[in-house]
């Protein structure tokens, strides 16, 4: 496929002379103006290069190249003056606008063909290096949602590891996720430069990891329908330092890693921590607990409020409201972060359709 060239000339033996000297080399397309020139790029076309006379009624070189150059879809065209002035300060005021050369009246061929030539291959090199760039981002990007994908797929079935063995399901962690997000989101739209949209996706993403600890609870513990002993409590509240034990395990093979699994060990270590200082493993308050784990906490516990086990019925959501915002004796809202109380009160319609969008299997027709 031939290059193509537009040739934009007001005098018409200029145009014929030009395109006598390329035609036999690219296709040319003559215009008479510079509105006529421009209307011909609007309708599609686009050229590998155009000669432009600098000097032409209505509209000269200089205000064509200007409405050239303020348009992206032809910005990247190459445009060489033609002139038969001799004037320093226009070729210095061509350039520093944007043409790429000149050509001077009276007419010598090669030097045009010669011009012409390198600048159109010029161009032609350029357009394919750009397309191969794009081409590999193109790649690189899609290989990096794959790995993404991989690494929630991973982290997913680590999570359901341990709550396979508390009965719980993935419905259970997807929620858990979902809850994580809305509620960090909103913390987000208020205070940006403490939780921008990249934490808020390593928050929620990491979320469905905060009982990872329990793989280390012995069954009798985990599973038992009762009340739990003063000792066998003990043993369950090991699960938060037990996962964050694991996760810095994980993290020394993975040490690139560290900074973001950093994330998921707060949670784990720190979603049972109380505002208050009233929670475990360490009676963290306040803002020594991690942002991330105060998320999480409410998140879980509007969660657990709302699921049905053997030993409870699942809350409505307006119960499991008035319990974290209210208080019901055993949860208070002094347990909670009161930023995070207001990001859960002010979105806790769009909880409400995200626990009961995706309710666990069993319930399901129930």
């Amino acid at each position: 496929m031939r290059h193509t060239v537009m040739i934009v000339d007001d005098v018409f033996t200029n145009l014929l002379q030009l395109e006598e000297i390329l035609k036999d080399l690219y296709e040319i397309i003559p215009m008479s103006s510079g509105e006529r020139a421009l209307q011909r790029l609007a309708k599609g076309a686009m050229p590998d290069l155009i000669l432009l006379d600098l000097v032409m009624p209505r509209m000269d070189g200089f205000e064509l190249l200007e409405k050239i150059r303020e348009n992206d879809a032809y910005v990247d065209i190459p445009v060489i003056f033609v002139t038969s002035d001799d004037d320093a300060f226009s070729e210095e005021k061509g350039l520093r606008m944007g043409a790429v050369d000149y050509i001077k009246k009276p007419y010598e061929a090669n030097i045009i063909r010669i011009k012409v030539r390198n600048h159109v291959e010029l161009k032609s090199y350029r357009d394919n290096l750009t397309d191969k760039v794009n081409e590999r981002t193109q790649l690189l990007e899609e290989r990096t949602r794959e790995l993404q994908a991989t690494h929630n797929a991973v982290i997913m079935g680590m999570s359901l590891l341990s709550e396979s063995r508390d009965k719980e399901t993935g419905s259970h962690l997807l929620r858990i996720q979902s809850l994580t997000r809305i509620i960090a989101t909103k913390i987000s739209h208020w205070y940006p430069a403490i939780l921008n949209k990249d934490m808020v996706d390593l928050v929620a993403t990491y979320s469905p990891l905060h009982d990872i600890g329990k793989v280390s609870v012995p069954d009798a513990v985990l599973k038992k329908s009762g009340k739990l002993t003063a000792e066998e409590f003990e043993q369950m509240k090991s699960h938060t330092q037990g996962g964050g034990d694991l996760l810095r395990q994980i993290s020394s093979f993975m040490p690139n890693e560290y900074s973001q699994l950093g994330i998921a060990i707060e949670i784990a270590e720190n979603h049972h921590e109380r505002f208050d200082g009233t929670g475990y493993p360490a009676r963290r308050a306040g803002e020594e607990i991690p942002l991330s784990a105060r998320i999480v906490a409410v998140a879980d516990v509007y969660d657990a409020l709302r699921s049905p086990r053997t030993y409870k019925r699942g809350l409505s959501h307006k119960e499991a409201l008035s319990i974290i915002l209210k208080g019901d004796g055993r949860t208070q809202p002094a347990h909670f972060d009161p930023l995070v109380l207001k990001a859960f009160a002010e979105t806790h319609e769009t909880i409400r359709q995200a626990y009961d969008s995706n309710p666990d299997p069993s319930l399901i027709g129930s």
